[in-house]
């Protein structure tokens, strides 16, 4: 009996280990019907109105398509008169925020930068995202979306930030909300231009475009005037600031301030970039050192007939690009050429018209040009100038 029961309890076992190993050695179906290696679904991509979701190399990119239609208060603001105080650094460093504030801290916020309040609401909180840029002339941005979801408001943000000269600009975005919202998050979004450059170079710009660089028209008349200005060639235009709408329309101060009776702002300056601006190399020009740049454009811009303030502008942007050069092709260009590419219609018409267009091409080793004449230029009476330039990429 005793070798009976022995019998079956080692048949069990044998049947039992049978199962175990098959558990481990059975083949994975390859037949679409098995369910026995489900695989997860991916999850569906998330919706955000306003913006598009795309990839590039694997990373996620916001792309902005619409603003955002829900409540939310956006201003642009000139620092201007900290530009040349010895703590402007430190006053845009106080000014940059990003922050859920009280009313209260709203408000003194406000004050302190001499912002217009939208909101009187104290039974809110208010998302503050301010920034300002030293010497930037275009500084703005726009909002797509605000979405709070646990206690946290995501905000989908645009922003552009362009071109250097004499002035600090910035922006507000104020969005109000409950007291249950205690944390934030910026979502920096594109778009679809700056995306498509990412994912053919790398970068939000195009670097094969060729661009004339930074373009500002400064007006001086001898009484204040209503002035117009038109670019004839205006679908050329990437970036203009203040806007270019057909033109422009200013009142002009024989200081140089500028009302712009669109936004209703005061500019000491009208700033736009182009692009197709085809720069080349000429048999003439000047063969320079990065090191001797700036008292070789002192001494030219002198001639042309730009005044200090202007000269001193025109080598805070250029500088950085030339002197760390070896040595620099620099040429620039006849006023036929300059008119050529973006024709000035000023109405009333200026006495004096200074256009001041410089190429350039970096150079790793000095070449042998003929030397540029340079025709000297003086301004009298009612008076436009303007400066800017390209870098040459043949």
């Amino acid at each position: 009996m005793k070798e009976k029961i022995a019998i079956v309890i080692c048949t069990i076992l044998v049947f039992a280990a049978g199962l175990m190993v098959g558990s481990f050695i059975m083949p994975k179906c390859k037949t679409t019907e098995c369910n026995c290696q489900k695989e997860e679904k991916p999850q569906e991509e998330e919706k955000i109105e306003n913006i598009e979701i795309k990839y590039n190399k694997g990373k996620k990119y916001y792309i902005i398509k619409n603003d955002y239609k829900g409540e939310y208060d956006y201003q642009e603001v000139s620092m201007s008169e900290y530009f040349e105080s010895d703590d402007a650094l430190d006053r845009i460093k106080l000014f940059n925020t990003t922050e859920i504030l009280s009313f209260s801290r709203y408000k003194e916020f406000c004050e302190r930068w001499n912002i217009e309040r939208k909101y009187d609401d104290t039974n809110m909180e208010y998302m503050v995202v301010a920034y300002a840029a030293y010497g930037q002339p275009v500084v703005h941005a726009r909002l797509a979306n605000a979405i709070t979801n646990d206690g946290t408001i995501s905000l989908y943000m645009w922003e552009n930030v362009r071109g250097i000269t004499a002035d600090i600009q910035g922006y507000v975005i104020v969005v109000p909300v409950d007291f249950s919202v205690y944390k934030h998050e910026i979502n920096i979004a594109y778009t679809e231009e700056e995306f498509n450059n990412i994912v053919m170079y790398g970068s939000t710009q195009d670097p094969n475009q060729l661009m004339a660089d930074k373009p500002i028209i400064y007006i001086y008349p001898e009484e204040e005037t209503n002035v117009s200005v038109k670019l004839l060639n205006s679908e050329l235009l990437t970036v203009s600031y203040p806007k270019y709408n057909n033109g422009w329309s200013v009142i002009a101060k024989p200081d140089g301030t500028l009302k712009d009776l669109t936004t209703n702002r005061n500019y000491y300056g009208l700033y736009y970039e182009g692009k197709n601006h085809q720069a080349t190399m000429q048999d003439d020009g000047f063969i320079i050192k990065g090191e001797d740049v700036a008292k070789f454009l002192e001494e030219k811009l002198e001639i042309l007939g730009l005044n200090e303030r202007e000269a001193n502008e025109f080598i805070i942007y250029w500088l950085p690009k030339l002197e760390s050069n070896k040595y620099n092709y620099i040429r620039f260009e006849p006023a036929a050429e300059i008119e050529e590419y973006m024709p000035l219609e000023i109405t009333p018409k200026p006495d004096t018209i200074i256009r001041v267009m410089m190429d350039y091409k970096p150079l790793t080793e000095k070449i042998e040009i003929n030397e540029q004449i340079l025709k000297s230029q003086t301004r009298t009476g009612y008076s436009v100038v303007e400066w800017g330039g390209s870098e040459i990429h043949d």
